[in-house]
């Protein structure tokens, strides 16, 4: 029992150890005084040792969220190892918040991460994209009544300042012949997929995506998971059903494949000098923001074309996208009927 009575003076008092080992005490002109005290301070003694750290918290997570796509696993993961995507090491970004009590986390633990990522190269997209993760995390503590707030719930997101993308197409069509032929397949895959060229989406595509009988491929999003079905070209699927019956001849289940069936993990040394060759500037992400533009400018709909990315709001293409269309406010004013007779455009001298 903590509780004790002074020897030499009428009192009581508590006696416990703190965190560090160092004896501490409190007097009391009572017993009741000196219980009560000992009665709060075990209750607040359980419910620190019941309170989750993030990383915990984090655990448990996945546990309840066993299909989250593997690429947000391991991006989270690695973020509170305090390293980027891709395994390096670097020192303030995550690793401090994974021991933090995750009701405690604050504002300046934000800007720290802020920073990290910041050092780190990373832009405000990517910082944003990481806010998100620790913030649904929490979220998802408070909806499972593990933790009682979510204390990053008010913090907004960094301005993103979005390029104009503007098409390209002349640019690819450069680049295309400097390309080894592993490659040129690959590029017209994610052209007319409308692919993002990762590991998920373009070089982790199997066969078993195409559905022949209705001509549609369908893909799962390496960014969001979700699935997208796509309409691809008739020239497209008839190129690929070739290579679709020699690959299976071959026992290779892989679209993308360096000929001989082994996965291309690493295209970087050879897009680089293919660019080069042909005197242009353009990433491999390019491929697919040149598809979307090109299916706008050539009167492709807002829905369809979103569709085609895969996107879960239409808005989210046209404010990325519908900017882009050369000559499009024109054309859509061209299109504009009359208001009087059969509907033509007023010709010279003619009124509305």
């Amino acid at each position: 029992m903590s509780i004790h009575k002074a020897s030499k003076r009428a009192l009581f008092f508590c006696k416990w150890r703190d965190e560090n080992g160092k004896e501490k005490r409190r007097y009391f002109k009572t017993e009741q005084e000196a219980r009560a005290f000992e009665a709060e301070r075990l209750q607040a003694k359980t419910q620190e040792e019941e309170r989750l750290t993030l990383g915990e918290l984090t655990i448990l997570y996945f546990r309840s969220n066993p299909d989250k796509h593997i690429k947000t696993k391991k991006n989270i993961v690695y973020f509170l190892a305090g390293h980027d995507r891709a395994g390096v090491h670097i020192p303030g970004v995550g690793e401090f918040l994974r021991d933090k009590y995750a009701e405690s986390l604050t504002r300046q633990d934000l800007e720290r991460v802020r920073e990290g990522l910041r050092a780190g190269g990373a832009g405000n997209n990517t910082i944003n994209k990481y806010q998100a993760y620790i913030r649904a995390i929490l979220a998802w503590g408070v909806d499972q009544e593990h933790i009682r707030f979510n204390p990053w719930r008010d913090f907004k997101k960094l301005k993103i300042v979005r390029p104009v993308f503007q098409p390209k197409i002349e640019d690819l069509k450069r680049l295309f012949p400097e390309l080894p032929a592993y490659l040129q397949w690959a590029v017209k895959t994610a052209f007319f997929l409308a692919l993002r060229p990762g590991q998920v989406e373009l070089f982790g595509l199997t066969w078993d995506a195409f559905n022949w009988r209705r001509g549609v491929v369908i893909v799962r999003q390496g960014k969001s998971g979700r699935l997208k079905t796509v309409v691809p070209h008739p020239a497209y699927m008839e190129e690929a059903r070739e290579r679709y019956e020699t690959d299976m001849a071959a026992g290779i289940p892989l679209v993308c494949h360096r000929g001989d069936g082994r996965r291309v993990l690493n295209f970087r040394t050879a897009w680089t000098l293919a660019c080069k060759r042909a005197c242009v500037e353009l990433r491999s992400y390019d491929i697919r923001h040149i598809a979307a533009t090109e299916m706008l400018a050539r009167g492709a709909d807002l829905a369809s074309v979103a569709a085609q990315l895969g996107h879960s709001n239409v808005a989210t293409t046209g404010g990325t996208y519908a900017h882009v269309t050369a000559g499009g406010q024109a054309r859509a004013a061209a299109l504009m009927p009359g208001l009087e007779g059969a509907g033509d455009s007023p010709k010279n001298g003619d009124t509305w």
